[in-house]
């Protein structure tokens, strides 16, 4: 159990270190063409779709080569089920503008909602590989503001 606690604290940390590492996309970027818009989104969509259907290993897939050579699936699927049960559980998911920096990293701001749409959401952060765009790190951020609190 204390080895699964220092693998997810760890995974922690280089999620963090992501979000230092993409700051430019994080605090804007340019807005992304289409070609890119749609590529980025249809990664975050695919993972989203195998975590919402349990299918950890699927989900998996769609991890940056750097992360997978960090973590197996086991460890990743360990790492979702404890410390992003929001999107495992999210029963819809509305996306925010696509950036990126014109090199081959882009961020994407998502908020899902659970069965009694109350709303997570997470900053994405991903790059361009020979495979396509692969996440590599997402960040739990406040949800939106709601009129209804």
């Amino acid at each position: 159990m204390r080895g699964v606690a220092f693998t997810l604290l760890g995974f922690a940390v280089l999620f963090a270190a992501l979000g230092f590492a993409t700051e430019e996309t994080r605090r804007g970027g340019r807005l992304s063409p289409r070609e890119i818009r749609d590529g980025v989104r249809s990664t975050v969509e695919g993972q989203l779709g195998a975590l919402r259907a349990g299918k950890l290993a699927i989900a998996y897939e769609f991890a940056a080569r750097g992360l997978r050579r960090q973590f197996s699936a086991e460890v990743f699927a360990e790492m979702i089920r404890r410390g992003y049960p929001a999107l495992v559980e999210h029963t819809r998911a509305e996306f925010g503008l696509v950036r990126d920096d014109g090199a081959g990293r882009a961020a994407l701001d998502v908020t899902v909602f659970d069965g009694r749409d109350r709303p997570a959401r997470f900053h994405y952060q991903l790059v361009q590989e020979r495979a396509g765009w692969r996440i590599e790190g997402v960040i739990a951020t406040r949800p939106p503001a709601r009129g209804d609190t």
